[in-house]
């Protein structure tokens, strides 16, 4: 994917492309220092909302019950919009690689949207490095997603650091 398309008000984000310069536009080639996810709604026909919520203060690994409220938040202002659906940017500090915790964010809001009848458009990691596009496929939905943890990771999904084994004690 590349930026090259031009972002014209009012057009619909009729592609891949014109998805990833929406992103750019939003992450603005900024170096990120916090995690802020960035959500923008999408009519039917693929137009931008005049909504687009910032939100700071975004732990590593998601928690089921703010992300749970943001699918029924998304779902309460589209519920008017059929066919609409949302565009996630993760913007946080490192490299451009993306982390189990990127991925766990990814699957926790695909499964948010499709639990309010939604679809994400595109979620889009921007780091220092840039944006880049993370695959539906990147994002395996299952009943915990929103639950990812430590203890509860991710199916397709390998930790970087090594699970700890179970002991019997005698």
């Amino acid at each position: 994917m590349t930026a090259s398309s031009e972002i014209i008000p009012d057009h619909p984000l009729a592609d891949d492309a014109a998805l990833l310069a929406f992103a750019h536009l939003l992450h603005g080639g900024i170096r990120p220092r916090r995690r802020t996810l960035w959500f923008a709604l999408l009519d039917g026909e693929r137009r931008p909302l005049p909504v687009l919520v910032p939100v700071d203060l975004v732990p590593e690994l998601p928690d089921p019950v703010p992300v749970g409220n943001l699918g029924r938040a998304w779902h309460q202002i589209l519920r008017g919009e059929p066919g609409a659906s949302v565009v996630v940017v993760l913007e946080r500090p490192g490299p451009g690689d993306p982390s189990f915790e990127d991925r766990a964010w990814h699957t926790a809001l695909r499964s948010a949207a499709a639990e309010q009848g939604l679809t994400v458009a595109a979620f889009f990691l921007a780091t220092a490095d840039g944006v880049a596009a993370l695959a539906p496929e990147q994002a395996p939905v299952h009943d915990d997603a929103a639950g990812a943890g430590p203890d509860r990771p991710v199916p397709g999904v390998r930790p970087r650091w090594p699970r700890a084994v179970p002991t019997r004690r005698r």
